[in-house]
């Protein structure tokens, strides 16, 4: 079976999504008890769409809208991450898709590896917008995004 498109991962990856759960054992230490809610990569790419241009959002910020957007204590921050990149992905898949995927960030602000063309392209992106980057990390570096 070939593999799917991001686009399809997207649109049909999902069906069950979003789903509201009890936050798993193993992230209680991190997070607390309560309640969790695993989007779907619709809505993020909904929460994408919302960001204007000249304004960044972190993942951390995304998972609040999401957590506020159900109702619960949480938006589970792995399956989050995963999906902001498959939503990334299949953006780019889509030329008539003109959501600013480069918009958000890692949780402290950082450019994400694993989006399209990482990190130039991102880093392009948001230089056109008026960012500028502080070079972080010595054996990896990475870039966080300076306020304007």
């Amino acid at each position: 079976m070939p593999k799917k498109t991001y686009q399809e991962q997207m649109r049909h990856s999902y069906p069950k999504h979003p789903i509201i759960k009890p936050i798993a054992p193993d992230m209680v230490k991190s997070f607390g008890e309560g309640m969790q809610v695993l989007p779907s990569p619709l809505e993020i790419r909904e929460v994408m769409r919302s960001i204007p241009q000249g304004e960044v959002m972190t993942a951390k910020e995304l998972c609040d809208v999401l957590a506020r957007k159900h109702k619960v204590d949480i938006a589970c921050p792995y399956t989050v991450g995963i999906l902001m990149n498959i939503v990334a992905y299949a953006i780019e898949e889509d030329e008539s898709d003109d959501t600013p995927w480069w918009r958000t960030l890692g949780s402290c602000g950082e450019l994400k590896p694993k989006y399209p063309n990482a990190p130039e392209e991102q880093m392009a992106l948001l230089e056109a917008e008026g960012f500028s980057f502080i070079e972080k990390g010595k054996k990896k570096p990475y870039w966080v995004v300076k306020n304007k």
